[in-house]
């Protein structure tokens, strides 16, 4: 016996919303249960916090002439992945032929004080380059800081899976730094790392070690919390490194031209009609409500438009969640219990900016590295994004010498939460005008940033949520992204979502869903990286379709 197609919507076409359509479309073609899967996306661009512009850096000479404008492309968003913990990304990629469009970059880390008193340089895994011994880390404190830091780290990420929320990162260092040997000893021992435990200038190592490279670290992450890394949860930002950088020898590797590249080539790959698979159609522009009754779903525009389906999964962030839905009086308990969840879930609202301005980097020139990050004053706002890396680097023009032989000015993306930061004479602007650029570089853009030059539209990212903003600064190369605080509440959000996900998910394959609403999105998952959205997404789609059986406890 068969049945009527079952109607799943997803609303955001973000990489969660992306990826449960592909788990649901690649496992969801039961014979006597199809499926039909509808993407809602309230942008014109799919990939969320994402985003690809081409800038021009000046009048490019040869001598074989003629000269001509020199123009880059620059990922303003999510810009790059590590394959070796990357599983589910790679094998995703892998099936729908995107895997050669991941490449090398140059993975070095310099971090230093605005007025240049200190400077040093992580060149573990520089490819092409010059190393000074001068500011290598290794060299730090007559090569003991380095070896500490591998101690420190491995410490943390043993403890990731016996620690709460409550520990934070500031009470880890604490310990640490008290207790060095009783905390330290057994990760030394792991990794055959020596260490003088009788050193008395032990301690004071520790604190270089958190004052030095972990605290900035941390404060540049996009999670991080404005209130401080020592405030933030231990597993916070060692959940982020066991997946960013965990798994041995890491693969690094950026997104050619652009993340959101990458996504509309999934996207692409969803919506190919297929007869063995579920079909997936994707909705832009398409800002909607969703209205939870018992047993019933409906979603709506502002339009008039009006349709049921069966099952609603919200792959947006929290708040967004909270503005788009409603739940009937007859489901107040469970309208309620997602409010809480939701509601414990803060954000920080930040920018990313193209841009010439030098005075942003190191002094010493021959400290700019790929990543490069401020160590603050104590006394400093801790406020995230506050990091900047050298383009030329991370899309590793080293190993492009049709780029690295150029020898014009190399171009910075900065992330910063006030446009302020970077003075608008430096602010590069967005070539907007899609007949000044060659036909390679026009056809390998992402199709949104295409649309953007050929409709002249400035809507892009999150800026819709901005005051008004002056023609002159629209046409500058930056976007506007938003992220969850991944601090305790939001921790325990997301295991409170999980539990909800799981009771529902659970009733729904017993045919005793009450309210057919799932939750998905970047905040309900650790840091919200890719590979975590893969993962909820994969977990969300195997309980729905009965692959596996969602934990009650």
């Amino acid at each position: 016996m068969t049945y009527p197609a079952l109607k799943v919507a997803i609303v955001g076409g973000g990489v969660s919303g992306l990826s449960l359509a592909y788990y649901l479309r690649r496992h969801g073609a039961e014979p006597s249960r199809q499926l039909d899967i509808t993407i809602f996306e309230r942008k014109a661009s799919l990939g969320g916090n994402a985003e690809t512009v081409v800038v021009d850096l000046g009048i490019r000479r040869t001598e074989q002439g003629p000269d001509s404008h020199y123009l880059r492309w620059a990922d303003l968003g999510v810009n790059d992945v590590n394959l070796t913990t990357y599983k589910k990304l790679e094998a995703i990629m892998r099936e729908i032929g995107y895997l050669d469009h991941m490449k090398p970059l140059q993975d070095t880390e310099s971090y230093f004080t605005r007025d240049g008193r200190l400077a040093l340089t992580d060149d573990t895994y520089l490819q092409q380059g010059v190393s000074d011994p001068t500011f290598s880390l290794d060299a730090a404190d007559d090569g003991l800081l380095a070896p500490l830091i591998q101690v420190v780290h491995r410490t943390a990420l043993n403890l990731l899976d016996s620690i709460t929320p409550s520990y934070t990162v500031g009470a880890y260092f604490d310990d640490c730094v008290a207790r060095p040997r009783e905390m330290l000893e057994a990760a030394a021992r792991e990794l055959g790392i020596s260490i003088n435990w009788a050193d008395a200038s032990l301690p004071a190592r520790v604190e270089s070690v958190r004052t030095l490279i972990y605290y900035p670290r941390i404060a540049a992450m996009y999670f991080a919390d404005d209130r401080g890394p020592a405030e933030m949860p231990l597993e916070a930002p060692f959940q982020y490194y066991r997946v960013q950088e965990g798994g041995g020898e890491p693969r690094r590797r950026y997104f050619e031209y652009g993340a959101q590249r990458w996504l509309e080539a999934l996207a692409a790959y969803l919506v190919e009609p297929d007869d063995t698979k579920p079909p997936v159609t994707i909705r832009r522009h398409a800002d909607i409500r969703v209205r939870i009754e018992p047993g019933k779903a409906v979603l709506s525009d502002e339009y008039g438009w009006s349709e049921s389906f069966d099952l609603v999964i919200v792959a947006t962030h929290a708040d967004d969640a909270r503005r788009i839905v409603t739940l009937s009086d007859e489901l107040m308990s469970i309208r309620e219990r997602l409010d809480a969840i939701l509601g414990a879930v803060r954000y920080t609202r930040s920018y990313a900016v193209c841009h010439t301005a030098s005075g942003r980097l190191p002094p010493n020139k021959n400290v700019w590295r790929t990543y490069n990050i401020e160590i603050r004053d104590p006394g400093d706002t801790f406020f995230p994004y506050r990091i900047d890396y050298v383009a030329n680097l991370h899309q590793n023009d080293p190993a492009n010498p049709v780029y690295d032989s150029a020898g014009l000015p190399q171009y910075f993306v900065s992330l910063v939460n006030d446009l302020n930061c970077i003075p608008r004479q430096e602010m590069l602007d967005k070539v907007l005008d899609p007949t000044r650029l060659p036909k390679e570089m026009l056809d390998r853009l992402p199709e949104s940033t295409r649309v953007q030059m050929h409709e002249g539209l400035h809507e892009s990212g999150y800026k819709s949520e901005l005051p008004d903003i002056d023609e002159d600064l629209h046409r500058k190369a930056w976007t506007y992204f938003k992220h969850n605080v991944l601090d305790a509440r939001c921790i325990q959000a997301q295991r409170d979502i999980d539990r909800y996900n799981a009771e529902v998910a659970h009733a729904y394959r017993q045919g005793q869903a009450s309210w057919p609403l799932l939750f998905a999105g970047g905040w309900t998952r650790g840091a919200g990286l890719q590979e975590q959205c893969m993962e909820q997404a994969e977990r969300l789609s195997n309980w729905i379709l009965g692959r596996e059986e969602p934990p009650l406890k």
